[in-house]
């Protein structure tokens, strides 16, 4: 039922309308509470980023402190460390600020007091590049790599602070080592000067393996310590390397993730890259939103990386609600649109129904009666009333085409019976020519051959100019002997064993060579005589005749005539070309047309015909299941290609 289909149809597109607009609704909510919280990581980890330089200031401001007390610049004036007293003052300063090593190093890179347990002394340190840049007199911060040799020698417990096993996490970049022995450490120097002299250097430092406070105050401070449902959140993570030294990011039991590993994808953009990176990512149990950055050393290589995550499950489930009172509301509208769909279908389904019902009267060939629309739309009363107006005229055109029809008709059947009559008259009167002109060209014949008698000089011309035209009337009968042909259909090869160089070539090549002698063309054949197509003999001979005599007509004096040959697919494809003026290529296509001939003041006078050569030739060609084409090079040459099928051994068998 009508009504019923215009439902099905209204309520299928509020369907997929209101499927289309959820799923985008829901799909723009989700994108803006996550990209919203997404932006809010990129910020945490500037918050983070303040807290971790503010420590390494601090570290720095210690430094450039005790380089100018009084007593360090005594005791480095005069070279004595080994008191009590400066070792112990030093050591008050290194505990007071939670340094882990104060270090004096001597002008030459040689340490000359510790001031941490157990107190070596005596060791380079010029490699370290914050000790290496302060003996040049600059004041540095900044994060030095150390190795466990190095932290051993400056304080007692720091190798084995630093050291930890690596532990197999899922998504890491495989790797062969099992344990991180080195310590990633925040560390500042300046040099000691008395005047303009360097007398030595000091250099302090902070290891940052299992350094959890530094972790903790950075989620203290951006994160507040908030949690949902008994998860973090927020996280923060040192990294040396791909490897977690110090973090807030806990283990399914409670512990600290140290040792577990960043996953490739972040170690390929952060650490081998040197390229920030932010997104969602799976950490150890929960999936955060995460913004991570590349920790460089004071070389600007990148040794570690610095992580800042929010909880990703509360914006979930926020982006949940939202989305679910927005498709509330969806459906609530989308009710309402079906129950307004059925009423307009209701309205719309009579009118319409009576005009499907008057197009099939009118498709039996019933007579048009008026309907009304019975409906208080505009729309469909302007429509019923196009309808009857379309009616109406198509019952007065129908009559018309009819009558226009019938017409046709008889004029086509006129026009029939006079293009019969025309090429009955054309093959007969061709037909009748050929016993005269055969007479005459016999006549011919024997005068040039003076069988009948001597004659003049100015007979022998006249003779000459009767055999010229005498052979332009034998090819106009011969092409319009094949039109008629053609035009009725009657042009039907018989196919034969033709062997193309014996039966055809030569005697048409011996016909043509005081033409070509005339125009003082070369001729080149390659065509061997061991090619043999099935075709009919004297529709070849009429396609070789066409061509040749077309490069003559067309070639240039003193110019190359050349005819080749190959085999492919069961075909032989033949090639025939002469240097000329060639063809434009705007032409190309016009050539084979009936009575097309292509004529200019410069060969005006060797381009007589009767312009059906080539399209009598195409038809050859095509009636044996070959293709013709033409390629010209304009004031260069023309040639012509075309197949014809070759004999097969078997077949004579």
């Amino acid at each position: 039922m009508l009504r019923t289909k215009l439902f099905q149809a209204f309520a299928a597109l509020v369907i997929v309308f209101g499927l289309i607009s959820a799923f985008i609704g829901i799909h723009m909510i989700t994108g803006r509470v996550i990209g919203g919280a997404q932006n809010q990581v990129n910020l945490d980890i500037g918050s983070a980023w303040s807290i971790f330089d503010n420590r390494l200031e601090k570290i720095e401001t210690i430094i450039d402190m005790v380089v100018i007390k009084r007593a360090v610049v005594d005791a480095a004036a005069e070279k004595l460390w080994t008191g009590a007293d400066i070792r112990q003052r030093l050591e008050v300063i290194r505990r007071n600020f939670g340094l882990d090593f104060l270090t004096v190093v001597s002008p030459e890179g040689t340490v000359v007091l510790r001031s941490a347990a157990p107190y070596n002394e005596g060791d380079f340190v010029f490699q370290n590049p914050a000790v290496g840049r302060a003996l040049k007199g600059e004041h540095v911060k900044g994060i030095v790599l150390m190795s466990s040799v190095e932290l051993e020698n400056e304080a007692s417990g720091l190798a084995e602070q630093a050291f930890m096993t690596l532990e197999d996490t899922p998504r890491a970049r495989p790797t062969p080592r099992k344990a991180e022995d080195r310590g990633m450490a925040m560390v500042a120097a300046a040099p000691i000067l008395k005047g303009p002299q360097l007398i030595g250097v000091i250099y302090a430092g902070v290891l940052l393996n299992r350094h959890q406070d530094l972790v903790d105050e950075m989620v203290s401070v951006v994160y507040k310590n908030e949690s949902y449902k008994g998860s973090p959140m927020g996280t923060a993570t040192l990294f040396l390397g791909d490897c977690r030294i110090a973090t807030t990011v806990r283990l399914a039991n409670g512990d600290r993730a140290i040792g577990t590993r960043a996953s490739k994808e972040v170690v390929t953009r952060v650490l081998d890259n040197a390229t920030s990176w932010a997104g969602p990512a799976f950490v150890v149990k929960d999936t955060y939103l995460t913004a991570y950055d590349p920790i460089r050393d004071l070389d600007g290589r990148v040794v570690g990386m610095l992580y800042v995550g929010r909880l990703e499950r509360p914006f979930l489930d926020v982006s949940r609600g939202v989305a679910a009172r927005y498709a509330a509301l969806l459906v609530f509208g989308l009710a309402g649109a079906l129950v307004l769909a059925y009423m307009v279908a209701s309205r719309l389904a009579h009118p319409i129904h009576q005009l499907g019902e008057a197009a099939r009267r009118m498709h039996k060939g019933d007579p048009h009666t008026p309907i009304k629309a019975g409906c208080s739309c505009g729309e469909i009363e302007h429509l019923v009333e196009s309808f009857n107006e379309m009616a109406n005229a198509l019952e007065e055109r129908e009559a018309r085409l009819q009558e226009a029809n019938e017409k046709l008709e008889k004029n086509n059947e006129e026009i029939s019976a006079l293009n019969r009559s025309y090429m009955d008259m054309l093959g007969f009167v061709s037909h009748e020519l050929k016993s005269p002109i055969a007479s005459i060209m016999n006549y011919v014949f024997l005068l040039g051959q003076r069988k009948i008698g001597d004659l003049t000089p100015a007979q022998e011309k006249a003779v000459r100019n009767i055999e010229i035209n005498s052979k332009r009337i034998v090819e106009m009968v011969r092409h319009y002997l094949n039109l008629s042909r053609i035009e009725t259909g009657e042009l039907q090869p018989v196919p034969t064993r033709v062997a193309v160089l014996e039966e055809v070539l030569k005697p048409i090549m011996e016909s043509f060579d005081a033409d070509f002698a005339a125009h003082h063309m070369r001729v080149e054949n390659t065509i061997s005589d061991r090619v043999f197509v099935r075709a009919d003999l004297n529709m070849t001979r009429e396609v070789f005749e066409n061509l040749v005599s077309n490069g003559i007509k067309y070639g240039r004096d003193h110019g190359l005539f050349h005819m080749t040959c190959t085999e492919e697919n069961g075909f032989v494809r033949f090639a025939v070309r002469n240097e000329g003026p060639g063809i434009p290529k705007d032409k190309l296509e016009t050539v084979f047309q009936k009575f097309s001939r292509l004529e200019d003041e410069q060969h005006i006078r060797r381009q007589k015909g009767t312009g059906l050569g080539l399209f009598i030739t195409k038809h050859i060609v095509e009636a044996h299941g070959g293709r013709i084409a033409i390629e010209s090079q304009p004031n260069e040459w023309v040639e012509f290609q075309f197949t014809l099928p070759r004999f097969q051994e078997e077949e004579q068998k």
